[in-house]
């Protein structure tokens, strides 16, 4: 049996970041990005668009995500960043609790995933 595929996609303006805070159980509230799984008749860009679309009132166009990673684990995890979007910076979606932007040096990955403290920061490096 394939691995499921899973996105997750961080907004980055300057050296900031947009990160959700989002409540994955009862007193389990974590900062990340917005994202989900990929259903079986989407591409991975697809999914990161219709994730943004369902949870949020953010529009991101596939064209504009930047692939930067890929994480093996429990699942096959894409992780995309974008610094082009438009509308509204607010929840659809009731587990969404709070939005805030965050300078690359204040990053909270002391209420984040452990494993983002390692590869998060690559968000953060140019493409040539």
């Amino acid at each position: 049996m394939d691995k499921r595929i899973g996105t997750v996609c961080f907004i980055i303006q300057d050296n900031n970041i947009l990160l959700a805070l989002i409540e994955y159980g009862p007193n389990d509230r974590k900062w990340n990005g917005i994202g989900g799984h990929v259903d079986s008749n989407e591409s991975p860009e697809d999914a990161v668009v219709r994730e943004f679309s369902e949870e949020t009132y953010i529009k991101v166009n596939k064209n504009d995500l930047i692939k930067v990673l890929e994480i093996n684990s429990d699942i096959k995890l894409l992780v995309y960043k974008t610094n082009h979007w438009q509308g509204e910076i607010k929840a659809k979606e009731i587990s969404l609790k709070e939005f805030r932007w965050f300078d690359k040096d204040e990053i909270p990955f002391d209420q984040m995933y452990p494993d983002n403290k390692e590869w998060l920061p690559k968000l953060f490096v140019n493409e040539p």
